[in-house]
């Protein structure tokens, strides 16, 4: 094959100092920032006489809590993708398909957001919730998978140690599946694995060795 006739992998792949890497990661922030701001629109302002004001505030207590629930995970995604970022030497085609798949997911927070809002015991506001945060932290284990894949980062990711932080990311996963299955029966208890789900992912990332603990 001739040069002209196609690019090699090598020059598709940008550097962490290039316009195409700093452009995709101002993407990903952007989305993040718009995603986390539209939550708060999941929240009615109550248009009640000033009497009634009180009660209808309380009234919005469950859409206040949806928000925050949702808030924090969103958050913790993005800092989960700020910390991945930092440790990428590249960007590559795989890597940002990937990377806008996933964007597309955390854009799509808000709606179940508001449907848990306004239903906050409904199996069926709160089994969709989770599961969107269910794909949304396999879509960032396929990240961290991918990135092993094309040698992207600064320093390499021994195998013993990729695989112990893919097993804690996939804990968190897991514990949402079963939020998703205990919503069925009782939602309320679904949505405190939500809240709970970070606690096994930050304790087996703890336990990594001292050079990789604070990778993610």
């Amino acid at each position: 094959m001739t040069v002209s006739g196609a690019r090699s992998v090598g020059d598709q792949r940008h550097g962490r100092e290039s316009q195409e890497f700093t452009r995709l990661v101002n993407l990903s922030d952007a989305v993040f920032a718009i995603a986390m701001t539209l939550l708060v629109l999941t929240v009615d302002v109550p248009d009640v006489p000033a009497p009634e004001l009180a009660a209808a505030l309380l009234g919005d207590l469950p859409q206040i809590g949806a928000y925050a629930l949702a808030f924090a995970l969103v958050a913790s995604q993005w800092y989960a993708h700020r910390r991945l970022f930092q440790r990428l030497a590249f960007s590559e085609p795989g890597l940002t398909t990937i990377n806008l798949a996933w964007l597309g997911l955390v854009a799509l927070v808000p709606f179940p957001t508001s449907v848990l809002g306004a239903r906050p015991t409904a199996t069926a506001a709160v089994a969709p919730f989770l599961a969107l945060f269910v794909v949304v932290g396999l879509g960032y284990i396929a990240l961290i998978a991918r990135a092993q894949a094309v040698g992207a980062w600064i320093e390499p990711l021994p195998t013993p140690v990729y695989r112990r932080i893919v097993a804690a990311f996939t804990l968190g996963a897991a514990t949402l599946v079963i939020g998703v299955a205990v919503a069925f029966w009782v939602p309320w208890l679904a949505l405190l694995l939500a809240v709970l789900q970070s606690a096994p992912v930050v304790l087996v990332l703890h336990r990594l060795p001292a050079g990789y603990r604070h990778w993610f």
